[in-house]
């Protein structure tokens, strides 16, 4: 019989769950709830949440008449800007940008505030970067595909998105400490998501211990995508799937053990549709 393990880290993180569960409460007793693009980087969980009546907006075109209605803010945040003209427009906004993601950009502004120079290691036009931009002034946002580190001051700071891979940004702060730009005082700040962090960890032994591993998470979601970039490199069978429909039966030629890993806006519905799939494959 081919084994099934499934991460003890696994469905919703706490962020996304108390985002989720904001929406669920506000339709249940609002007529007109709208919000700001994807609450969640997951196409099933935003397909069921707009069949119970969430109305989903692009802040970036014409907005609905907000007059009688409540606006809700995304999970990743919206720019300060845009948030300021929906708290004039509309009815009643909630917020329900993740906790977490609000603490770093508050640490960005005090790190403003006391003169430093803020570098942040992300991915430039993610909705969780363009939010933490706003909230501070000349935030410069760093990869592996732009590396390139120049100072203006002798004070500087690193950060990361919170759901960017901890080893990246490990290298990232190594390669200021060793750029030839000098400066006086460097803070490191670790923000990349505890969460994330947990699982990234949970899914390199997943991945080496299995002979497939199943990634499961919306498409658009950075952290899913960063789960499977770290499976595929240590194992050649892993393959990043939104639902238990996408598995395919090629997969598991052969294959012995199987390893479940999710992102932080995967339902737990997911998981046990996918690991009762696999046990029917072999009925």
């Amino acid at each position: 019989m081919m084994k099934i393990e499934v991460a003890k880290n696994i469905g919703f993180c706490f962020g996304v769950e108390r985002a989720v569960k904001i929406v669920e409460d506000l339709i249940s007793t609002e007529k007109n709830v709208y919000i700001t693009g994807d609450l969640i980087h997951n196409e099933e969980e935003m397909s069921r949440l707009e069949k119970m009546g969430l109305k989903t907006f692009n802040v970036k075109e014409k907005w609905p008449d907000f007059t009688n209605s409540t606006v809700v803010i995304r999970a990743h945040g919206i720019p300060l800007q845009i948030l300021g003209s929906l708290e004039k427009s509309a009815k009643r906004v909630v917020n329900a940008t993740c906790p977490v993601v609000s603490g770093v950009a508050q640490l960005l502004q005090r790190e403003r505030k006391n003169g430093f120079e803020l570098f942040l290691y992300g991915r430039e036009g993610h909705a969780e970067v363009e939010y933490l931009k706003s909230a501070v002034d000349r935030l410069k946002v760093l990869n592996w595909q732009n590396p390139k580190i120049f100072f203006s001051s002798k004070k500087v700071a690193l950060f990361s998105q919170t759901t960017m891979d901890v080893d990246g940004f490990k290298r990232m702060a190594k390669s200021f400490l060793n750029s030839k730009n000098s400066f006086s005082t460097f803070h490191i700040h670790n923000t990349v998501c505890s969460v994330t962090m947990e699982r990234e960890e949970e899914v390199k032994r997943i991945s080496k211990a299995n002979d497939l591993c199943l990634i499961v998470g919306g498409k658009k979601s950075s952290n899913t995508k960063k789960l499977y970039e770290i499976a595929k490199e240590l194992n050649k069978n892993a393959h990043m799937i939104l639902n238990a429909s996408e598995i395919q039966k090629i997969w598991l030629n052969s294959v012995k053990s199987v390893g479940i890993c999710s992102g932080t806006s995967t339902p737990l519905k997911t998981i046990e549709d996918i690991v009762k799939r696999l046990r029917n494959f072999k009925n």
